[in-house]
């Protein structure tokens, strides 16, 4: 049986910029709560945080992506994502966006390639959102390096 594509993302704000990720790779979307800090060679990562009973990083966005940090508002929240680090290794990390926007229905048509010199590894595609503004699509299993899963996982499993 054919594996059936999910055309469904999920779109946050991080500063002026919306990025979008596919639902089947969205496990929740929680109100923020400051997490506990841990300290890591990974300047982006904000802390740690319990979810399901399972402690997970808290990965601040906009340092992640090159930006600003995201700053605590009324409308920051906390979206926990399902990572596949490869040979079936997958593990929950959770990102905190400035706010979540809206999920949309992209076809393969409306797919635009990103063709500069800008176009990291994990962003896959751009689409237009609400308002037609303009989307980037991450790929979640992209987004981390292998030696940051390698870390990230170290820091779980203390």
């Amino acid at each position: 049986m054919e594996e059936e594509t999910i055309n469904a993302y999920l779109t946050f704000q991080v500063g002026e910029c919306v990025f979008g990720v596919n639902v089947a790779n969205v496990v929740e979307i929680l109100e923020y709560n400051e997490p506990k800090a841990r300290q890591a060679n990974l300047p982006y990562l904000k802390g740690l945080i319990e979810h399901r009973e399972v402690v997970i990083p808290l990965i601040d966005t906009g340092l992640k992506f090159g930006m600003p940090p995201v700053n605590v508002s009324n409308q920051i929240c906390t979206i926990v994502l399902a990572v596949n680090a490869g040979q079936s290794d997958e593990f929950d990390v959770a990102v905190v966006v400035d706010k979540v926007s809206d999920i949309i229905e992209v076809s393969e048509e409306n797919r635009q390639q990103i063709t500069s010199t800008y176009k990291p590894g994990y962003v896959d595609f751009a689409a237009h959102g609400a308002d037609e503004q303009l989307v980037l699509m991450l790929n979640v299993d992209k987004v981390f390096s292998d030696t940051d899963i390698v870390e990230l996982k170290k820091i779980i499993k203390e």
